[in-house]
């Protein structure tokens, strides 16, 4: 291995995988202006806004580090985005196409080794988590670059409310510009910072972020909790009018009220008495506004996440019978699909256009987002129940997912249904037992079926002579087995005479009476 290809010098084997440089579109110049530049460009004083740039993004910054839902929602959009980590695919893998996942090229190996490896501070999952998080406060991320030999070799973070945007009046970038509290100054290049912006309604350098559709309700909620909280450290007093008797003075007055802030607020006098003397007299004017004030902040806590497009589970609130709120699942699609897909699909965009294309000059791999299963383990298992029984899964195939050994046979498609089990490659014969069986009865009685036909019985077999007469019951049996004749019935009339004549005989022959 050479000194350059060591280094990571050697680019013969990107530039011959980017052969689509020749068909790029020539370099077009902007003829329009973006909004919010002033006239000449923005420079390092004059950002384009009516104040100082740094002091709007610090009240956002600070609005999100003093209200606990505004940061709870941010927070929880960053860690889903990032939940996969940052991971490489090939993008030429087919799932329908059969091909294989060639041999990462050197290129895709020293881009794995930066993602490894960003600085000796932060790794890839907290600079991206970062990049997220300033998105959602500030509607911008930057991110320092650091270039050796043409190839990018570390990552840093940047402080959004530090930096300053270089730009001509068209919106076209030439510089970046740090400037610190303290008064330190960096400059970068263009090619040294990866700037990512939110969506921007009316166009410009800086997006919309998400914080400023939620600053109202996240100032009333400030002020109503700062309001609870003066309330309940008084120990949640009524308001009261007290009406002190004629010749008071000022001073027994102020004594008075100075005597009931010690004896009667505060949480350690709850349930002392108030007391006057001299006729004066105490009348409640209103009960506290305690419930009044929780549901003042419940409803901006609503409007918060709202702003942030974060359903309430996601930030531990669970509130049962709650309509229109949907299932948990439903839920976890809309927050990821509506809100974590956009920002994260914009870091990814970024990321795969400034260090996968024109840092490595890669341009059959790319970076997404690793794949995260967010749902139950029991629709898991429910949905991998119906895969196995529909066919759609082998047995092996369901044992692979679960991390278990294939099995004998386990490689044959079944369908199994109740009790009754099928391979798929006798399905074909399945289904036209199936349409006879549903169809015998009508076939039967003579009704056309169309594509079921009734099959004609088959001729009988022979009979042999000899089983000839148990076959036939009609035919004659065989002479050597013809029944004796029976002799045929007497009348009773006559049986019973004959027997009386027999009998007379027998008694005229006993007496020598006999006759013939």
């Amino acid at each position: 291995m050479g000194l350059f290809s060591w280094l990571g010098f050697g680019r013969s084997d990107i530039a011959e995988a980017a052969p689509e440089a020749e068909h790029a579109a020539p370099a077009a110049r902007r003829i329009g202006y973006e909004s919010g530049v002033p006239l000449g460009g923005t420079t390092e004083y004059n950002q384009g806004s009516a104040g100082d740039p740094a002091d709007d993004l610090t009240q956002l910054y600070d609005a999100y580090v003093a209200c606990p839902w505004a940061g709870a929602g941010i927070n929880a959009i960053a860690r889903t985005v990032t939940a996969g980590g940052l991971v490489t695919d090939w993008t030429g893998d087919d799932e329908h196409g059969g091909q294989e996942v060639p041999p990462k090229p050197p290129q895709v190996v020293r881009l794995e080794q930066l993602l490894e490896y960003c600085n000796p501070r932060e790794d890839i999952v907290q600079i991206t988590r970062g990049c997220v998080a300033d998105l959602g406060i500030f509607g911008k991320a930057f991110l320092e670059v650091a270039w050796f030999l043409g190839e990018p070799i570390a990552l840093w973070s940047l402080d959004a409310t530090t930096m300053r945007v270089i730009a001509d009046e068209h919106g076209e970038i030439t510089q970046y510009v740090q400037v610190t509290d303290q008064g330190q100054k960096a400059i970068f290049e263009p090619h040294q910072v990866i700037y990512i912006t939110l969506d921007s309604p009316r166009s410009g350098l800086d997006g919309l972020p998400l914080m400023r559709h939620a600053l109202l309700p996240v100032t009333t909620w400030l002020f109503a909790k700062a309001t609870q909280k003066e309330t309940y450290r008084a120990g949640d007093p009524p308001t009261l009018h007290v009406d002190f008797p004629n010749g008071q003075s000022d001073s027994d007055m102020k004594r008075w009220v100075a005597q009931y802030r010690a004896r009667n607020r505060g949480t350690r006098n709850i349930g002392n008495p108030i007391i006057t003397k001299g006729g004066g007299t105490v009348d409640e004017l209103q009960r506290s506004k305690g419930v009044d004030l929780q549901k003042t902040l419940d409803q901006c806590r609503d409007e918060i996440l709202s702003a942030l497009g974060v359903p309430p589970a996601k930030v531990g609130v669970i509130e049962s019978g709650n309509l229109g709120g949907g299932t948990g699942e439903e839920q976890d699609k809309t927050f990821i699909y509506n809100t974590c897909g956009p920002l994260g699909g914009l870091v990814l965009e970024k990321l795969n256009f400034h260090i996968v294309r024109q840092g490595f000059g890669i341009t059959d791999w790319l970076l997404k987002w690793g794949d995260v299963d967010w749902r139950d383990s029991k629709t898991i298992e429910e949905i991998r129940d119906k895969r196995l029984h529909s066919g759609a899964w082998t047995l092996n195939r369901y044992r692979a997912d679960i991390n278990e050994p294939p099995v004998d046979g386990g490689d044959e498609p079944a369908v199994v249904e109740r009790e009754s089990i099928v391979l798929w490659r006798d399905i074909e014969r399945m289904s036209e037992a199936t349409i006879a069986h549903a169809a015998a009865a009508a076939v039967t009685a003579g009704i056309d079926v169309p594509g079921v036909e009734l099959v004609p019985e088959p001729e009988p077999a022979p009979i042999p002579p000899a089983l000839a007469p148990f076959a036939d019951p009609s035919a004659p049996p065989p002479p050597d087995e013809q029944p004796e004749a029976e002799p045929p019935e007497e009348d009773p009339q006559e049986a019973r005479l004959a027997a009386f004549r027999g009998r007379l005989r027998e008694a005229l022959a006993a007496t020598g009476r006999g006759g013939p």
